[in-house]
This record gives structure tokens, C-alpha cells and sequence, in this order.
């Protein structure tokens, strides 16, 4: 139903940063395999790889600086701990969040204001979550544990949903779907929530193929929900 969204990336305020410009390679927001970067960036790279792939709460700032070779005092000349570094990867996680929100945004106007546009930021944004998805799989927890994080969580996906909703008004006005207002707050918040969590569900449930295939399934299927508003379906 939807094509394969296509990116581009430049550098923006918190690393690497992705724009749609027609057929372009996306990459990660992780730093990993540059041996220019700084001794911070290398950290929180490997901790970004270690809290997705292990968890946040399995490991310590002693365990990042381990997988890194580094010795512990090194780690934490960079960083106080394991407190401070997850506050930089949420902020980077937001910053990349904004800049695809803002990309939206500007896209998504008269004849932009399509299923096609919808689709190809939804799928950016489920990428972004992926990447970041230590964030989601223990949200619980670390809502408990760090407030400071649980409420930057809380402004990237209410930035997300006012995105969403923003985006689907403006596809209704400009005859794309047919949905009311009410209808759009309810669609821009389960959307909202799939973009975290569905691909972290189809993990659970054992789908198979690579991560970003997954990832784009889980986007797919977040767009049958808007989909099924479109006129003449």
C-alpha cells in the first residue's frame, strides 16, 4: 500500500540527523565505528548499543566503560554515571525527534497532505524509537527511577501526538481522509503509541527477518489506521 520511505541525513544539533530528500540512505543516530570521535561520543555510543541490546538496568557505568576497554576513572571524567549518560541519549533521541517532527510539518501542506507523506514520517519516527528503544522497553522502570528522563519521554511523544494530529487535520482539510476531530485525537494518540512500541511487540511475538524489516512492518501496520480513513477505500 505505502512505498519505502527513502532518507537523507545532515547534521543537526545533537549528531546525526535525517531529512527526506528523495532517495537517500538513512543511518543511525549512534556514533559506533567512528575513530574520529570524541572519547564522550564513544561512550554514549556504547552505551546506546548496551542498553538496547542488554538493558539499563543489567548494567553500569563500570560495565560501559569495560566494553569500551577504558578504565572506570576515565569513564567518569566524562560522565557523573549512569544518570547522566541517559539523559544525553534521551536528548539526543529528542533533538532527532524535533527535527523529523519539523520535516513533517513543513511537508505535510496542500498537496503533501497525503497518506504517502504521513507514511514516510511515521516510518522515520518508528526508526528513531527503534533506535532508542531501551527507552520504551523499560519505561515503567525508569519512570520510577529517573523522573527527569520520564518527563522528557513525556514531551517527545506529546510532540509526537501534536505532530500526528497536525498532520491528519491537515490531510482532512485537504480531502485525504474523512475523519472528525474527535476521531483524529484518538488516531494521533494509538499512533502515538505504536510508533514506540509496536516493533518492540513484533519482537516479542517473534517476528523474523532484520531489525529495520521489522521496523517497517511495524510502520506499515501503524498506517492502516489512517489508512482506512482515506476517501474512496
Amino acid at each position: 500500500m505505502f512505498p519505502r520511505a527513502d532518507f537523507c541525513s545532515r547534521r543537526g544539533r545533537h549528531g546525526l540527523s535525517f531529512r527526506v530528500r528523495g532517495r537517500c540512505q538513512r543511518r543511525a543516530w549512534s556514533f559506533h565505528g567512528n575513530a574520529g570521535l570524541s572519547t564522550k561520543q564513544r561512550i554514549l555510543d556504547a552505551a546506546l548499543e548496551l542498553f538496547n541490546a542488554e538493558g539499563v538496568a543489567a548494567l553500569s557505568a563500570v560495565d560501559i566503560a569495560a566494553a569500551l576497554s577504558m578504565s572506570p576513572g576515565h569513564l567518569y571524567y566524562h560522565f557523573k554515571g549512569k544518570p547522566e549518560i541517559l539523559a544525553h541519549l534521551a536528548e539526543a533521541y529528542q533533538g532527532e525527534v524535533e527535527l523529523v517532527i519539523e520535516a513533517a510539518l513543513e511537508a505535510c501542506h496542500g498537496a503533501g497532505a497525503s497518506l504517502e507523506t504521513l507514511w514516510t514520517h511515521v516510518h522515520i519516527l518508528a526508526e528513531e524509537a527503534w533506535d532508542a528503544r531501551f527507552l520504551y522497553r523499560e519505561a515503567g522502570a525508569l519512570a520510577l527511577r529517573h523522573p527527569d528522563l520520564a518527563a522528557r519521554i513525556r514531551r517527545i511523544t506529546a510532540a509526537e501526538r501534536e505532530a500526528l494530529r497536525a498532520m491528519l487535520t491537515n490531510m482532512q482539510a485537504a480531502g485525504a481522509i474523512a475523519a472528525s476531530a474527535e476521531v483524529i485525537d484518538g488516531l494521533s494518540r494509538l499512533m502515538t503509541t505504536g510508533i514506540g512500541f509496536h516493533a518492540i511487540q513484533l519482537e516479542l511475538e517473534g517476528d523474523p527477518g532484520p531489525p529495520r524489516a521489522r521496523v517497517a512492518r511495524a510502520a506499515a501496520q501503524i498506517m492502516l489506521l489512517p489508512a482506512g480513513l482515506a476517501r474512496g477505500i
